[in-house]
């Protein structure tokens, strides 16, 4: 069926409202190519979009749509399924909620929906705490106010991986009618709602993270702290934790608001620079060691930290290297793994190898690490990937910007009690194991032919010489590190990693260089950046 024949099915049905209607008759021909030359493809965590009416468009009828879908896979599945749902601080978020939840309950299956916003990682604890067979938390990450989403997690509390993907979209394609999903009332005995209960206790089952408690109760006091949520659910949870570490914390108050416009951080990315500039003036107020920045579903966390008078942003590698140095300091590590994306730093491989600590690959994403990590989780130490996502050996089965912070405040104690901060315990890493610079960029494909682009670059680097570097194709791979990625190795210790990103129209390049000095590694890095992004936009120039 093409985009009209959609548009029109869908301007023709007397389900939707007298102001939806309006809307669709309102649309010019881009926005209906746009709303309806495909339906929203559920992937390996669920769907994520723009908000809107269409098939290509997150809106209560491709909810509700996915969730049937999903509750009739679990239906399969389980007897007397449950599910718990979550929601953030987005537009839309708790109506899309609510009716996931009523779509599942006229099926016959149980839910449990948090009554105000909660962020991922509490869905991810809720879903084991409860004995729950799945969850869903509705999302856009650090998308931009005008997108949504829907993750689905399993019965681990981990987001969904193969098989169970493949199965619920088995399901949900083979529902042809978005019109025709039926509802269930809000006061059904099915529809529960949580108290506060379950926050208590997902924010014990995070502090169990510390391993020196006396070490925290004796220097917390002398930490200073500058924490923003832009603009999402992160503040139901992180002032208590501070609360009960006692650190003295500075609140970015204009970003420290559920707005789901996103006033004072567009683009919620905790990776933006420039979302921190509020921070930076709060921080200099009171002299803060270090700032947080956790994203609006608060599983991922961002770093900055003082260096004289000026505060430096550290990447998703280093923040994953600091913890993991401590946790490898700190713990028993007989017969102890930890676990990286191919597109983290292999600085944490030299790292373990001094301590007899296995490093186990996976691909990106935290669900990855989680599937390593439920296979053998009682030698599990930690896992990480340079996306701002860290995972501890807690009840909580996804990348976690709370237990992050906590185990983050305890290595700054520690490094108080020894006359020290983190910009000289990073230094002190670099000259053991070499000065890394690690950057990621992305380049971004809009559009109906935005595959097709991406698909075309990354297929032109594949095919053709770069440089006489040695090429790693990873679609070639006959492992589970098999995936559309290709590694060009620089030299012996730097390389760089191309792949199509799962979840965005974007191409992103990861460059992980390691040289004898920090500015040599950052020249080397702008360098190869400048030429690789020649390459790709002209795809003549060669790469140097």
């Amino acid at each position: 069926m093409n985009y009209l024949d959609k548009y029109n099915n869908w301007l023709n049905t007397n389900k939707l409202s007298e102001e939806e209607s309006v809307t669709l008759k309102n649309m010019n021909d881009e926005e209906i190519k746009e709303a309806f030359y495909k339906d929203l493809e559920f992937g390996t965590a669920g769907i994520r979009g723009i908000m809107g009416l269409g098939t290509n468009r997150i809106n209560k009828y491709t909810i509700s749509k996915v969730s049937l879908g999903l509750g009739n896979y679990l239906s399969k599945h389980y007897s007397n399924p449950s599910v718990v749902i979550a929601y953030d601080t987005r537009k839309n978020s708790k109506e899309f909620a609510i009716t996931t939840a009523l779509v599942l309950n006229n099926i016959g299956i149980k839910t449990f929906i948090y009554k105000e916003v909660a962020s991922t990682p509490e869905l991810s604890f809720a879903v084991t705490y409860l004995k729950c067979d799945a969850g869903i938390v509705i999302t856009s990450s650090h998308n931009a106010s005008i997108y949504n989403g829907y993750k689905v997690y399993n019965d681990l509390g981990s987001q969904i991986v193969s098989p169970m993907d493949k199965e619920i979209l088995n399901e949900i394609n083979s529902i042809n009618d978005y019109f025709n999903i039926e509802y269930a009332k809000t006061n059904n005995d099915l529809y529960i709602e949580l108290n506060d209960d379950i926050r208590n206790e997902f924010i014990k089952e995070n502090l169990k993270v510390i391993i020196n408690k006396d070490i925290i109760d004796k220097y917390s006091k002398d930490i200073n702290i500058t924490y923003t949520s832009l603009h999402g659910t992160g503040m139901k949870i992180a002032p208590k934790i501070f609360d009960y570490l006692n650190v003295n914390v500075n609140y970015v108050n204009e970003q420290c608001t559920e707005d789901s416009d996103f006033t004072y951080a567009k683009e919620p990315n905790p990776e933006i620079e420039s979302n921190f500039d509020l921070s930076i003036k709060y921080a200099k107020e009171n002299n803060s060691d270090i700032i947080f920045a956790s994203d609006p579903d608060s599983d991922r966390l961002s770093v900055m930290i003082k260096n004289n008078d000026n505060y430096e942003l550290l990447n998703g590698n280093i923040v994953g290297i600091l913890i993991s140095n401590y946790l490898l300091n700190h713990k028993e590590l007989n017969n102890k793994y930890v676990v990286r994306s191919i597109v983290t730093s292999n600085m944490l491989d030299k790292m373990c190898y001094k301590y007899n600590v296995k490093v186990k690959e996976v691909l990106t994403g935290c669900k990855n690490i989680a599937n390593v990590r439920n296979m053998d989780k009682d030698n599990y130490l930690f896992g990480f990937e340079e996306s701002l996502g860290y995972m501890f050996d807690i009840n909580v089965n996804d990348k976690n910007s709370y237990s992050t912070m906590i185990s983050l405040i305890e290595i700054l104690c520690y490094l108080k009690s020894i006359n020290s901060n983190i910009y000289e315990y990073i230094t002190m890493l670099y000259k053991e194991y070499g000065y890394y610079y690690e950057k990621t960029i992305s380049i971004t494909y809009d559009g109906i032919d935005g595959n097709d682009k991406m698909n075309d670059i990354v297929n032109y680097i594949r095919n053709n010489d770069i440089n006489g570097w040695i090429k790693e194709d990873y679609i070639n791979r006959e492992d589970n590190l098999k995936t559309n990625c290709i590694k060009l190795k620089i030299d012996d210790k730097s390389y760089i990693m191309i792949r199509p990103s799962g979840t965005e129209p974007k191409i992103k390049i990861y460059f992980i260089i390691c040289e004898n000095s920090r500015n040599e590694a950052i020249n080397k890095q702008a360098e190869l950046e400048k030429n690789i992004i020649t390459t790709i936009k002209t795809k003549e120039s060669p790469l140097i």
